[in-house]
C-alpha cells in the first residue's frame, strides 16, 4: 500500500510538460507565479521578460521580451548586451530545467551571432540543451520578434554547479 501511494505520487508530479498553463504536475516548482518569481532578475525586469514555457525533460525554455526606448543606445536600437542577455538568459532557464533545483549554470564560454538590429517591442527567445554532462552543458538559442524572424543566435558553454544560499 505505501509503494502505491509513493509511486502514485511521483506520477502525479512528473507529467513532464513545463508549460505554465498546460501542466498538470502536482507541486511543480516550474508552474506559475513561484518559478518566474525565483529566477526574475533585475535585468528581466528591465526588458520585461516572463518564463513563457519550461521542458525540464527535453532542456528547453522559451521567454518572452519587451524591451523599451531605455535599452536602446540610440533612440531605436536595443543595445547587443541586451541582446546578449535575452538569450543567455533562455539557455540559463533550459540548462537548469534540465538539471534540476538548486543547481544553477553561470556562463564559461558564449557565442552571439546578429542577424539584424533589434528595437523596442515584443521578442521570444527558445532554447534548448545540446549536451549535458555532470559538470558541463551546452546550450543553444534564437530570438526572433513577434513574427518569428531570427534577430540573433547564441551558442553557451555552463558549468554546472551547486546554487548558493
Amino acid at each position: 500500500w505505501i509503494l502505491t501511494r509513493v509511486w502514485l505520487f511521483l506520477f502525479q508530479a512528473e507529467d513532464g510538460i513545463r508549460d505554465l498553463v498546460r501542466s498538470r504536475g502536482l507541486g511543480d516548482l516550474y508552474k506559475g507565479q513561484d518559478y518566474r518569481r525565483e529566477r526574475s532578475g533585475a535585468f528581466m525586469q528591465v526588458l520585461g521578460g516572463h518564463v513563457e514555457a519550461i521542458d525540464r525533460q527535453r532542456g528547453w525554455a522559451r521567454l518572452r521580451w519587451h524591451p523599451t526606448a531605455a535599452c536602446c543606445h540610440s533612440e531605436t536600437i536595443v543595445q547587443g548586451g541586451f541582446v546578449t542577455s535575452m538569450l543567455d538568459a533562455a539557455m540559463a532557464h533550459a540548462i537548469t530545467a534540465r538539471v534540476g533545483v538548486g543547481m544553477m549554470a553561470p556562463t564559461l564560454e558564449l557565442k552571439v551571432s546578429f542577424f539584424r538590429i533589434c528595437t523596442p517591442g515584443t521578442y521570444f527567445s527558445e532554447a534548448t540543451v545540446a549536451h549535458c554532462t555532470r559538470s558541463i552543458a551546452f546550450a543553444e538559442a534564437q530570438l526572433t520578434d513577434a513574427d518569428g524572424t531570427p534577430i540573433a543566435r547564441a551558442s553557451a558553454t555552463c558549468k554546472i554547479v551547486p546554487l548558493k544560499g
